[in-house]
């Protein structure tokens, strides 16, 4: 199971994604539910990194993608609020369609703000 954690700060910016596992539903490398998890957080991490806001990413190998928003500014933050949006929306229609493959869960921590 992949299982996604999303990070929001108190004004629901999006501040981190973490992404740990495998779907399991197809042969390692065809994996569809693999490759959508990837594509959503890929997506959002270099189009937050083109954006304006500082991103940092890291992963351990296949099966591990993480990136947090190391600094920002208020411009940025209606950006950062529709990314958090789109992975909701994206990650969550994955998680309903595939309950036994993907797991979301939305951390908010007020610690987490600049």
């Amino acid at each position: 199971m992949i299982t996604v954690v999303v990070g929001l700060d108190s004004r629901e910016n999006l501040v981190f994604a973490d992404a740990s596992g495998h779907a399991g539903q197809g042969v390692r490398g065809e994996d569809i539910v693999c490759a959508a998890v990837t594509v959503l957080l890929r997506t959002t991490m270099t189009s937050l990194a083109g954006f304006g806001p500082a991103v940092e990413a890291r992963t351990a190998g296949r099966g591990s993608l993480a990136f947090r928003v190391t600094a920002f500014t208020e411009a940025d933050e209606p950006f950062l609020r529709y990314a958090a949006s789109f992975l909701r929306e994206g990650l969550g229609s994955l998680a309903r369609e595939y309950p036994e493959a993907v797991a979301m869960r939305i951390q908010t921590n007020e610690l987490l703000e600049d």
